[in-house]
């Protein structure tokens, strides 16, 4: 379930770093809740959350995914499409898999506006990056 940062209701996607959505491909997924670190919201409440436009892989173990900084070489999969609240479990979330989209709102290998080179050969023929700034 989406979570906002500035409050605890409900409600918070980030749509716009997939330029022309309706040209998008997403299927759901499991995300494992294990690999979700807790963060703190602004009114103060943690919960574990990973937000939209995460890079994630796939576990080839138990077929779920995770964030792409916690995966050992298991291969990327997508981009987290909305931010997945794990908190009271494993979530189904749906994931990007092919798509145009604005590189420098992604989340990889843990960091914020960058998608490493390795990330994008894994990616190439399914999902094009793009600087917001050239747009």
């Amino acid at each position: 379930m989406p979570v906002s940062p500035t409050t605890s209701s409900y409600e918070f996607t980030r749509d716009d770093f997939v330029l022309n959505p309706h040209q998008a491909i997403v299927a759901s997924y499991t995300l494992d809740q294990d690999y979700v670190t807790e963060e703190t919201l602004v009114d103060g409440e943690s919960r574990k959350i990973l937000r939209a436009g995460t890079i994630v892989a796939m576990n080839p173990s138990d077929d779920t995914i995770v964030p792409n900084y916690t995966t050992y070489g298991f291969g990327e999969l997508g981009i987290l499409y909305q931010d997945a609240d794990t908190e009271d479990g494993d979530a189904v979330v749906p994931v990007v898999l092919e798509a145009e989209v604005k590189e420098d709102v992604l989340v990889d290998n843990g960091t914020y506006g960058t998608v490493l080179a390795a990330t994008k050969t894994a990616l190439s023929g399914r999902v094009t990056f793009h600087k917001s700034n050239r747009l």
